[in-house]
This record gives structure tokens, sequence and C-alpha cells, in this order.
């Protein structure tokens, strides 16, 4: 069983697929035999359609034996999926691949370019290749405007996707932020509490009491005047260099400071 769980998991991480779940993969994941029988009546119903055999007995043992099968592998995709699922949260590995996401640079100029060209003149030979036997217009110029529209369509999904992962990612990072301000020890850990503040600011303005940056760092600067107080209290000496746990603390301090 040990050997069989590894092989899974290394074939999803060459598939890539260490991102966190959408809503409509965990409810997925969840229900394995309802998806499984779903798809599988719908592809026994569309094959049967397609040959127009619902008074052929036939192709309707055919169809629904090729539905039978389809759903099976939707069944145990999805059971795959859910022990995936549970794997990875148990494991944290959702949360480094939230962090590696953070923290990822931006592709170059040059290799955005050279990604677009390439998908671009793939889409323009594939268009090229197809059209003849669709009956579709072929030529110098039908063929790039094909391979310029998939690419439009392929980079404006891939955004939207990249701008909604993101924005979950800072949402759930922001869903308490007071508890990751104390669990903020290196420089990694502010970054991520940085983006979280300010998903925080944009979603609840209203938790903000200085919500402008005049606003803020006069209130940054007025409690810095009081933190030997805030030390004092604290049982603590003033420190002569702050950390990055004492950096989160004076913006949590900011946001509300009058």
């Amino acid at each position: 069983m040990r050997r069989w769980e590894k092989a899974l998991l290394a074939v999803d991480r060459v598939l890539g697929t260490g991102e966190p779940p959408s809503r409509v993969e965990l409810a997925a994941a969840r229900h394995p035999v309802r998806v499984g029988t779903i798809c599988g009546t719908a592809v026994a119903v569309m094959i049967t359609a397609a040959l127009s055999g619902f008074g052929d007995p036939v192709v309707l043992l055919q169809a629904a034996l090729t539905g039978a099968g389809l759903g099976l592998l939707a069944w145990a995709a999805c059971r795959n999926a859910r022990w995936l699922h549970a794997y990875y949260t148990r494991t944290g590995r959702y949360e480094e691949v939230r962090q590696k996401a953070l923290r990822a640079k931006p592709l170059s100029r040059r290799a955005v370019i050279l990604q677009m060209l390439g998908v671009w003149v793939a889409a323009s030979g594939m268009f090229w290749l197809i059209a003849p036997h669709k009956d579709l217009p072929r030529g110098w110029l039908w063929s790039p405007a094909f391979g310029a529209g998939f690419l439009a369509f392929v980079y404006a999904a891939a955004l939207l996707k990249q701008k909604r992962s993101r924005r979950r990612f800072l949402v759930a990072t922001a869903a308490n932020l007071d508890d990751q301000a104390v669990a903020v020890t290196t420089h990694e850990d502010f970054v991520a509490f940085l983006a979280a503040a300010l998903t925080d600011l944009r979603d609840r303005p209203e938790e903000w009491e200085n919500r402008t940056l005049e606003n803020f760092l006069e209130a940054w600067g007025a409690w810095l005047g009081d933190m030997p107080g805030w030390c004092a209290n604290r049982g603590e000496a003033v420190p002569e260099q702050p950390d990055w746990h004492l950096l989160a603390a004076m913006v949590m301090a900011a946001r509300i400071y009058e």
C-alpha cells in the first residue's frame, strides 16, 4: 500500500497539481459516487443519441458499458483526489505552495514574449492542419488570426486564474490577522503578513481606524512615541533594533491607534 501511495504522489508531483483545490474540486472529491454516476449516465446518453440507437439493444448495451467504464474512472479519480487533498492538508503542502506562489518572481519580459510566440505558432500550425478537414478557410491570414485569438483566450484565462488564486490565498491568510502577526518571526513571514494586511484593509476597511497613508503614518509615529510604555506593560526593555515580530506589531498597532 505504501508503494501505491508513493506512486500516486510521484505522478501528482509530475503533473504539478499541488495547488489548493477549488470548491468544485473539493465538492467532486467529497461525492465520488455521484460524480461517477452522473458522468457515466451522461456519456451513455450522448453516445446513444449520437448513434441514434435508442431502439437498438446492441447500441444501448455498448453505450451502457462505455458509460459504466467512464463512470468508474471518474469515481476512482475523485477518490484519489479526496485522499490527496487530505494528505496535502495534513502534511502542510498546500501552505508551502501558497508561500511559494506569494514569493515567486514573475517571468521576465523576454520569457513572456517567447512563451507567447510559442503558443501563437503552435495554435496557428494546429489550425493550418485541421482547417481542411473541417471545411474551414485556410490561408496565411486565417491561420495567424486564429492563433492570435487562441493566444488571447489562453492568456486571459491564465490571468483570471492567477488573480483568483492569489486573492483566495490572501483572503485565507487575512482570515485571522492577529494570529498571523503573533506568528511573524522571519522575513518571509513579514512579507506574507503585509500582503494579508493589505487584503484585510481592502476587504474589511471597517476594521481599520487609519485607512489613509497619512493617518496610518501619523498613528505609527504616535505609537512609536508610546512604545516604551507598551514594552513596560509587557515586562520587556525597549529593543535597540526591532525584529520582524515587532515590525508586525507596529503595523497592527498603527492600524487602530488614535
